[in-house]
């Protein structure tokens, strides 16, 4: 048993790894969703009344699907994004080391020479590699650091390539360029696949958009006809056929189950398939869900 609570620490510790603003939000995320859904099933089935704050126990439910996707998506999305970012100023950091070295410089002194110029968001990066260095770490040691700090796969197989390179020793430089050629080469791959995958995704958008234009023009067109009847034959019948009330708010609730599911379903899809990325895909569900409760708020 205890084994296997260790096993299970472990695969926490890595899938969220020690990132503590990410496990903050996650638990807050938990505990807001949590009173969320439990404050909206009993206002749905009327044991609370909310109508004082102009809010339904649907309303809550909706919040608190909110409150999981959206903070946990969108800090996701930002953290990749920033890696994103590194990792594209990889190629000039590389060719400028490549350059030093081939000059006569040392790794060490390129690297830290490479410090004191403005890389963007990788600047920081190489200025903790250089620190790391001038306390006596080892290059291979500090360029594992950096590729656990960035933990993509391509820079895993950069870090990897030049340690091995750099042990088995040659032409330092060289190892350098063809690392910078790499990280280019993987950049163009993702904005090649990013370019063919988005066409599908914009689909997706537009049928959820088209999806939720429809579900509108029948509410406003066929059900509004229907009422307008139900209020004139209220109670009477034609032939043996007793004429039916249909509950306004129950078909309200029918169609944005619908919708929601759309939403979720779509925006997940839509932003994995453009970006591979599941965080992207949460952020547009976060999206399409937010825009389905507005419409439905104000315009159903």
């Amino acid at each position: 048993m205890k084994e296997f609570w260790e096993s299970q620490a472990y695969n926490l510790k890595k899938v969220y790894g020690s990132d503590l603003p990410m496990q903050i939000i996650l638990a807050v995320s938990l505990i807001v969703t949590a009173v969320l859904f439990v404050l909206g099933f009993f206002a749905f089935i009327g044991s609370i009344d909310l109508s004082f704050l102009g809010l339904a126990g649907f309303d809550l439910l909706v919040f608190a699907v909110l409150s999981a996707i959206g903070p946990i998506g969108f800090y996701s999305y930002l953290k990749t994004k920033k890696k994103t970012d590194i990792q594209n100023q990889l190629p000039d950091f590389l060719r400028e080391i490549s350059g030093s070295t081939a000059s006569g410089m040392t790794v060490f002194d390129a690297i830290t020479s490479a410090a004191e110029a403005d890389h963007g968001k990788l600047t920081p990066e190489i200025k903790r590699m250089t620190a790391q260095l001038s306390w006596g770490i080892s290059v291979h040691d500090a360029l594992n650091n950096f590729a656990k700090r960035i933990n993509t796969d391509a820079v895993k197989r950069m870090t990897i390539t030049i340690n091995k390179a750099l042990e088995i020793g040659g032409n330092t430089a060289s190892v350098f360029e063809a690392a910078a050629k790499e990280i280019d080469q993987a950049k163009r791959v993702e904005m090649q696949r990013k370019a063919e995958m988005s066409m599908y995704s914009i689909v997706i958008f537009i049928s959820f958009f088209v999806f939720l234009a429809v579900i509108l023009i029948i509410d406003k067109t066929i059900f509004t006809a229907i009422f307008d009847l139900q209020d004139q034959m209220a109670g009477q019948s034609i032939g043996n056929m007793q004429i039916a009330q249909i509950d306004s708010e129950l078909l309200k609730y029918t169609f944005f189950s619908f919708v929601l599911v759309q939403s979720v379903g779509g925006g997940l899809l839509g932003g994995f398939m453009m970006d591979g990325k599941l965080s992207s895909g949460v952020r547009f569900g976060f999206i399409l869900v937010l825009v389905s409760f507005f419409v439905f708020k104000f315009m159903f």
